[in-house]
């Protein structure tokens, strides 16, 4: 198929609270009553939706869809927005998106950037267009651009983003932060803001004399729409349906598996990074707008009730709160569940538990933006050969 082009169109306070042990052991374990995702899933659907140009070259896409005022919104999810493209399950996409950094300058991107030394005509388009989207009271300061409706998922589903590529639409980012953002809120008594470019072959930014930033790109925001019973959500804290994950390993070669709660999943996207460290510690990582393409699977069968992932050598599963403590347990509890899961039991949950211990990680990949998130990296070389 020849690509083509698409030009269409609180969270509440129980989640922010301290999750009982109880509730954590229950909203993990429902996460093991469907199919097992990962390692075992992506190898039985693999002849079924193989990727094209995956592991060589640019992949071949689809669909393209562009990141226009249209299409895009300041940072909340609402659920009942009308789709701005509608795909097949196991279609490729490739999505323009835009970072929403110099969107909302006083003044307005262009003069945000030339502040910064980018000349005019190296500030997209089209991020000059968005930027005068009317702000929904209570969204965050990113750009999504979605949502994209993949016909066939429904509740209780599953959605697959096979990441297959992404790549810089500008050969800059930036860095901002200032007093009252990240982890050391009194830190600073100036805003200060970093212009990062990256070198010629696309290999890394070069920081200062003698540092170089490896270039590492992903999706901060990947989300599918959250359920009706959520209330206004907010794309600043990560969730149940994704949002601002900000897990730095989902780049290219890289399946996020996001449970569904809408028809169609109504799936966004935004907040582009060029790099980033676990945790985002100073409230914002390299923002750069990226072209982010992927094939949109549905999974039928399986079920989760928190985003989970598959890299090269690990599986990961996470844990969501507003406290770092919960956060944790959720995870472990999750990747107690997942090794049972993927074992068919012959694991225990001692057996699980002492393995988390030895050879596990929990990296808190999301530290700044509301709720916490704590990532378990599981290699696969721990689970079974199929």
């Amino acid at each position: 198929m020849q690509p083509t082009t698409s030009s269409g169109r609180n969270e509440s306070t129980e989640a922010r609270s301290r999750l009982s042990r109880r509730r954590i052991l229950q909203a993990a374990g429902a996460a093991g009553a469907g199919l097992t995702l990962g390692t075992a899933l992506s190898t039985e659907g693999a002849a079924a939706a193989a990727p094209r140009g995956f592991g060589g070259g640019k992949p071949k896409y689809d669909v393209l869809l562009q990141a226009t005022k249209e299409n895009s919104l300041w940072g909340w999810f609402p659920i009942d927005r009308p789709s701005v493209l509608t795909v097949k399950s196991g279609t490729v996409v490739k999505i323009n998106a835009v970072n929403q950094s110099g969107a909302s300058a006083v003044g307005g991107p262009v003069a945000y950037f030339e502040a910064l030394g980018v000349p005019a005509d190296q500030v997209l388009p089209e991020l000059i267009d968005i930027s005068t989207i009317p702000r929904t009271p209570g969204s965050s300061g990113h750009v999504l651009t979605g949502p994209l409706y993949v016909e066939g998922a429904e509740p209780g589903d599953v959605l697959e983003i096979k990441i297959l590529d992404l790549s810089p639409r500008v050969p800059y980012g930036i860095n901002s932060t200032g007093p009252g953002s990240g982890v050391l809120s009194g830190l600073l008594a100036q805003r200060s803001t970093r212009l990062l470019t990256l070198d010629k072959h696309n290999e890394y930014y070069q920081f200062a004399p003698g540092i170089r930033i490896p270039f590492k790109p992903f999706a901060g925001i990947t989300g599918v729409a959250p359920p009706a019973d959520a209330g206004f959500v907010s794309a600043n804290p990560p969730n149940r349906w994704g949002g601002n994950l900000d897990i730095k390993d989902l780049t290219a070669g890289s399946t996020l598996f996001l449970p569904v709660f809408r028809p169609g999943a109504q799936f966004y996207i935004g907040d582009t990074h060029g790099a980033q460290g676990h945790g985002e510690i100073d409230q914002t990582a390299i923002e750069h707008s990226m072209s982010f393409t992927a094939q949109f699977t549905v999974r039928k069968g399986a079920s989760l009730v928190y985003p989970r992932a598959e890299l090269p050598d690990h599986m990961v599963t996470t844990g969501i709160n507003a406290d770092l403590d919960t956060a944790l347990q959720m995870a472990a509890t999750e990747a107690i569940n997942y090794l049972r899961e993927v074992t068919k039991g012959a694991l225990s949950a001692a057996d699980a538990y002492a393995l988390c211990s030895v050879a596990v990680d929990f990296v808190i990949a999301e530290a700044v933006d509301g709720n916490k998130l704590v990532a378990a990296y599981i290699p696969k070389s721990l689970l079974p050969k199929h």
